[in-house]
């Protein structure tokens, strides 16, 4: 099936949502995966964050929503839109195509996350840069996914 071009940037608002959206759940579980990461998993149970409440839980992922946002309206426009219109010229159609395509972005998102850590004298402690580099790997596929799936729907 031949993707229609005039539905990318619908496509990629998508993208962003489902991207921004990952990052929200991902804040809200903070606490729980830096607990988990950074101390033995037996002790996940008896952390000293079972006693967060669920407002501050929610406000850990707006905050990370809230930063993740311009990074992945930078990274849509900037590198998304050219790449995935690339894509639909070629006649690319198969979802692992727009994973790839997902891949590509979050690894350009990752390496100016790291570059940015690097030369801002490391502006995240190691927790928060290992998270954010999780995240960024997480929602580049599944943005990649929410592209191919409204262009395919619109398509039809």
């Amino acid at each position: 099936m031949k993707l229609d071009q005039k539905y990318l940037g619908g496509a990629l608002a998508a993208g962003t949502v489902a991207a921004i959206g990952i990052a929200f759940l991902g804040g809200c579980f903070y606490p729980f995966l830096t607990e988990l990461v950074s101390h033995h998993p037996a002790s996940v149970v008896r952390s000293s964050h079972s006693g967060t409440g669920l407002m501050i839980l929610l406000d850990f992922g707006l905050f990370t929503a809230m930063i993740a946002l311009p990074v992945a309206l930078a990274l849509t426009f900037g590198i998304g839109f050219p790449l995935f219109r690339l894509w639909i010229r070629r006649g690319y159609s198969n979802v692992a195509e727009y994973i790839g395509g997902g891949v590509v972005v979050s690894a350009a998102g990752a390496v100016l996350i790291t570059m940015a850590h690097v030369l801002l004298a490391d502006f995240l402690t190691d927790s928060d840069f290992r998270f954010a580099i999780l995240l960024i790997g997480i929602c580049g596929p599944v943005a990649g996914v929410a592209v191919w799936y409204v262009l395919q729907r619109s398509s039809e």
